[in-house]
C-alpha cells in the first residue's frame, strides 16, 4: 500500500490552511524538444519521406503517449482534421473552444504541448471536428461520471494503490436495501459494506422467569463499529472502488474494521442542494433502519458523512445541523457556492460546532476558490480540520485517490 496515506501531510507542506490571492492551477503552453526535433527533421526531409517519419514517430512512442518530458506533456492526434482538433480536460474545465492542437507542416499529425505540475494527474479526451474521442493512441483510461475518459498522470504522480482490488487479503460484504421514502417520494436503494469478520454485538439481558433459570432476551445492539454515510454512494462504489480502499485500508490496520452506507440520490441536484427534505430522508428514515439493523457506534465521534462536489456541500449541512449525530464530515471537491455561499457565512456566523472535517478539492477547472474560502473559514472559527490540494480536476480519478486520507483523518490509528 502506496501513494496517498500519507499524501495529506504532503499537501498541506505545499497548501496551508487558508484561502490565499493564489488562484488555481493553469497549464501554459510550451515547446517540446521531441516535437521540435520531428519538425525539423519533417522540414529537412523529401515529400516522399514525410509519412514515414511522423509513422516513425508514432511508432516510436507508441507506448508513451500523451509524450511525458519532465514538466511537459505533448498530445499527438494522427488522423485527419477538416476544421480543428482541441484537447478538453479537467485542465480547463472540458471547454471544447480551448487548447487546440497545431497541426505539424502539411502532415496528418496534430500536436499541443502544455507545462505541467510534476505531480499533476489529468482527465481529458480529444475534440475533433465535432466529435468527441478517447485518446486512440493512449490506452490508459479512468472512469468518470460521463464514461470513460483518456487520463495520463506527471512524472510525480504517485498511482493510489488502495483503491486495487487485492486478491489474497479478506473482504468486507456488500448488502443492498431497498425501501419506498415517505419523505422524497419514489424508491431508493441503500447498500452497506460490512467489513471483514463483521460480527454484531448485542447488550443482552436476562430476566429472572416464573419457575427459576434465565430467558435471554434479544437486547440493544453494542454500538462497536464506527460508520461513515456516503453521499453519491453508487458512484463510490463504481468510480471511486471505495470498497477496495475499505478492504486494503483495514487490512494495514491504517483504520479499524469500519461499516459504510452508500446512499445514491434520486434526483442529485433537487436532494443535495442544500435540501431539508433529503435530511429528513437520511435522519428519519435511512438512519433508523441502519441502526436497526446493524451494530454501529452512537458516538458521533465515530460517525462520519462524506461526499463529492453537491454531495460535499450536503454532508457539511448535515453534520453543522446534527453534530450530535455526525461528528466527522468529509467533502471533496464540495459546492460550498451554492446558496450564495450560505455554509461558508454559517460557519463564520454561528458558534463553532463540534465536528471534525476533512476537506479536499483538486487546483485544475476545480471549484478551488470556494473550498479554499471555507478552509479559512473553518480556520477563524477554531474548527478542527484539515484541508489539501491536489492537482488533479474535479474528477472520480482524483477523489478516488484521497479516500484513504478522509479515512485516516477520521479514524487512523
Amino acid at each position: 500500500m502506496t501513494s496517498s496515506f500519507g499524501s495529506v501531510i504532503a499537501a498541506l507542506a505545499i497548501v496551508i490552511l487558508a484561502a490565499s490571492s493564489a488562484s488555481a492551477a493553469e497549464a501554459r503552453e510550451a515547446e517540446s524538444p521531441s516535437i521540435r526535433k520531428l519538425i525539423e527533421r519533417v522540414e529537412a526531409a523529401k515529400p516522399v519521406e514525410v509519412d514515414a517519419i511522423v509513422s516513425g514517430f508514432i511508432q516510436e512512442n507508441q507506448d508513451g503517449l500523451p509524450l511525458i518530458e519532465d514538466s511537459l506533456v505533448t498530445f499527438v492526434y494522427h488522423g485527419t482534421v477538416a476544421l480543428r482538433a482541441t484537447v478538453p480536460s479537467d485542465i480547463n474545465r472540458w471547454d471544447t473552444a480551448v487548447h487546440q492542437m497545431h497541426r505539424l507542416g502539411e502532415t496528418d499529425l496534430h500536436y499541443l504541448t502544455l507545462a505541467m505540475p510534476a505531480d499533476a494527474r489529468i482527465d481529458y479526451k480529444f475534440y475533433v471536428d465535432g466529435l468527441w474521442m478517447l485518446d486512440p493512441l493512449n490506452e490508459q483510461t479512468v472512469r468518470g461520471g460521463f464514461g470513460d475518459n483518456s487520463a495520463f498522470a506527471m512524472p510525480l504522480y504517485e498511482p493510489p494503490a488502495e483503491i486495487e482490488f487485492v486478491d489474497s487479503i479478506p473482504h468486507g460484504a456488500l448488502e443492498e436495501h431497498l425501501f419506498n421514502s415517505k419523505i422524497i417520494v419514489g424508491a431508493r436503494k441503500v447498500q452497506v459494506y460490512l467489513p471483514p469478520g463483521y460480527r454484531p454485538l448485542r447488550h443482552v439481558e436476562a430476566p429472572w422467569k416464573e419457575g427459576g433459570g434465565n430467558q435471554n432476551v434479544k437486547g440493544e445492539f453494542a454500538g462497536t463499529y464506527p460508520v461513515v454515510f456516503v453521499q453519491d454512494g453508487g458512484e463510490y462504489v463504481t468510480l471511486a472502488s471505495m470498497v477496495n480502499v475499505l478492504d486494503n485500508m483495514i487490512h494495514q490496520e491504517s483504520i479499524p474494521p469500519v461499516v459504510a452506507v452508500f446512499v445514491p440520490p434520486v434526483d442529485r441536484n433537487y436532494e443535495y442542494f442544500l435540501n431539508a427534505d433529503y435530511e429528513r430522508v437520511l435522519l428519519e428514515e435511512i438512519l433508523p433502519f441502519i441502526e436497526e439493523t446493524y451494530d454501529i457506534s452512537g458516538d458521533p465521534g465515530k460517525r462520519g458523512i462524506m461526499g463529492a462536489s453537491l454531495g460535499g456541500a450536503i454532508s457539511m449541512m448535515l453534520s453543522m445541523n446534527h453534530p450530535e449525530v455526525f461528528g466527522k464530515c468529509g467533502s471533496q471537491s464540495g459546492a460550498f457556492g451554492v446558496n450564495e455561499m450560505a455554509l461558508i457565512q454559517r460557519v463564520l456566523s454561528e458558534d463553532r460546532k463540534d465536528i471534525a472535517v476533512y476537506l479536499d478539492c483538486g487546483t485544475f477547472g476545480d471549484i478551488t476558490d470556494e473550498n479554499r474560502a471555507m478552509a479559512d473559514a473553518l480556520k477563524k472559527k477554531k474548527y478542527d480540520f484539515v484541508y489539501a490540494e491536489f492537482n488533479e480536476g474535479h474528477s472520480w480519478g482524483n477523489w478516488r485517490a484521497h479516500i484513504d486520507d478522509m479515512l485516516v483523518f477520521f479514524w487512523g490509528k
